[in-house]
């Protein structure tokens, strides 16, 4: 049962980085679909900001470009100091 005497905080850290990770394994599931490396494709596109770098397959342009190249980039670090 909700207690609706307490006031709850949305988190919009833990939703972004829940959405950042739903949409990059999307991504990296296309482009590896279309043969292509994705450590490399998503290095071209975080490197120039540039979407070329990903397929248009599925919506996977328009997916990537919903985020800034500086959330990819501060999502790829915080998990990688995680694993340390």
């Amino acid at each position: 049962m909700a207690n609706f005497e307490k006031t709850d905080i949305f988190e919009k850290s833990e939703f972004n980085r829940e959405y950042i990770n739903i949409l990059l394994k999307d991504v990296i599931e296309i482009i590896n679909n279309k043969g292509y490396n994705p450590k490399n494709q998503l290095m071209g596109y975080i490197k120039t900001n540039n979407p070329v770098y990903i397929p248009r397959d599925n919506g996977a342009r328009d997916k990537i470009t919903k985020i800034s190249t500086d959330e990819i980039l501060e999502f790829l670090l915080e998990n990688f100091m995680k694993e340390k």
